[in-house]
């Protein structure tokens, strides 16, 4: 038997809750990071996934979504958690639980937790913290034991379907040329392929997601989001969501 953590993790959060949990685990552990991987696998019944998938305004990300569903089960023991910036969970928690059911897992156990936002730096700083990681390793330890007495997910889990309509952010994201080093990482990580291969300063806002991926990458701090719209929203959204909100289990 193996673990396998599945993750798309664009700023890095959602990647390190997933290893959160994964680390209460003894068997062997193996990584498939749908940032980058975007193929066909099928999982046995001996194994067991821990699926965990940021939340863009209410869903699953559009490419996670694509590339999640390329992932099928044979009665596969999953663990599901969605990783959202202390704003709203909506429809994401319940969209990732009925995909795994949908694709043959046999869902145990589902959660959503709290982490640093990706876009708005002021919410949520320093999640998850030492109580998330208590509670997380709590979880995880609840989740051995459902994995072990072979039951399935009881709980109700909260949204609903049809699940909200996928928004594209007006956020521009943007390039500083004085800082860029051309080192293309940022091309490699665009799950999206919204920046030209021979010009990293460059992006189509059309084909961007706004998933952060590129802006987390750069080591030199060159990229950004800049523009009105954003400069507008940020003190109010980081006012509206300055009350900390806890992570939630399901089994």
């Amino acid at each position: 038997m193996k673990i396998t953590k599945i993750f798309f993790s664009p700023s890095g959060t959602t990647r390190k809750v997933v290893g959160e949990l994964a680390s209460s685990f003894k068997q062997k552990q193996e990584i498939c990071d749908l940032l980058f991987f975007n193929a066909s696998k099928e999982f046995t019944q001996d194994d067991i996934v821990i699926v965990g998938m940021p939340v863009f305004a209410g869903r699953i990300p559009k490419t996670a979504r694509e590339r999640l569903l390329k992932l099928t089960g044979n009665n596969t023991k999953a663990i599901a958690v969605v990783n959202y910036g202390n704003a709203h969970v909506g429809d994401a928690l319940l969209e990732l639980v009925d995909i795994l059911k949908e694709n043959n897992f046999d869902v145990v156990a589902a959660a959503s937790t709290v982490s640093h936002h990706s876009i708005f730096d002021g919410v949520a700083v320093g999640r998850p913290d030492d109580e998330d990681t208590e509670k997380i390793s709590e979880f995880a330890e609840k989740c051995m034991e459902k994995v072990e007495s072979g039951e399935s997910l009881q709980s109700e889990i909260p949204g609903n379907t049809p699940y909200v309509d996928y928004k594209q952010l007006p956020f521009v994201v943007s390039c500083d040329e004085s800082k860029c080093v051309f080192c293309y990482e940022c091309i490699s990580v665009c799950p999206e392929k919204a920046i030209p291969d021979d010009d990293p300063v460059d992006i189509d806002l059309d084909s961007c997601s706004r998933c952060t991926a590129c802006i987390y990458i750069c080591e030199e701090n060159a990229r950004s989001f800049t523009g009105e719209a954003f400069e507008a929203k940020k003190p109010e959204f980081e006012s509206a969501n300055s009350k900390r909100k806890e992570p939630e289990f399901y089994l």
